[in-house]
């Protein structure tokens, strides 16, 4: 499979179908509105940084992310919604685990929430995350007008979850 990670290029990349596949993805209380993903994806943060998945040369899907520096925290990952599925996230998720020494943190929706996401925390079990039911997360909103949202953190590798909140909390979400 001809899978590719590479850092997002704004200017040569298709928006449109870059914003297509995140709203398409996220239910909008789990998505940045779409003008200040887009100010991040043009540089706008320290610690964020952004990759485009190819599959045989055709942009099918994205991570968004933030590099600190306990941790890796990825805030959007998705693919394609008619090649999930195809391995192609695997190979892309699989890619971004190779490249770090660091841990990865990650949001889920708690298992409880029902299939999709039990199967999603399936996909990351199998990718080598493990979660942390015992930890308390809820996930600020992204702006006023939205609630915030119990999820559940998964980790590959070690790290602690309040040093990752805490992370998370101040440079994504400006909730502290």
């Amino acid at each position: 499979m001809n899978v590719t990670l590479d850092n997002i290029q704004p200017t040569a990349l298709n928006l449109n179908k870059f914003k297509a596949i995140y709203e398409d993805s996220f239910p909008i209380e789990e998505r940045r509105g779409w003008e200040n993903l887009k100010s991040l994806l043009y540089g706008g943060h320290e610690f964020f940084k952004a990759y485009a998945i190819f599959h045989d040369a055709q942009f099918v899907g994205f991570i968004t992310s933030w590099v600190f520096p306990e941790a890796v925290y990825i805030e959007h990952f998705a693919t394609d919604a008619a090649l999930r599925g195809s391995g192609i996230g695997s190979a892309a998720l699989s890619q971004l685990i190779d490249s770090t020494s660091l841990p990865i943190v990650l949001e889920v929706e708690p298992a409880e929430s029902g299939k999709t996401a039990q199967r999603r925390i399936g996909f990351y079990r199998r990718l080598g995350f493990h979660d942390l039911p015992d930890y308390k997360y809820i996930q600020p909103p992204y702006s006023p007008d939205l609630p915030s949202i119990p999820m559940t953190l998964m980790v590959h590798g070690t790290l602690d979850p309040e040093v990752a909140r805490k992370r998370i909390y101040k440079h994504v979400y400006e909730a502290e």
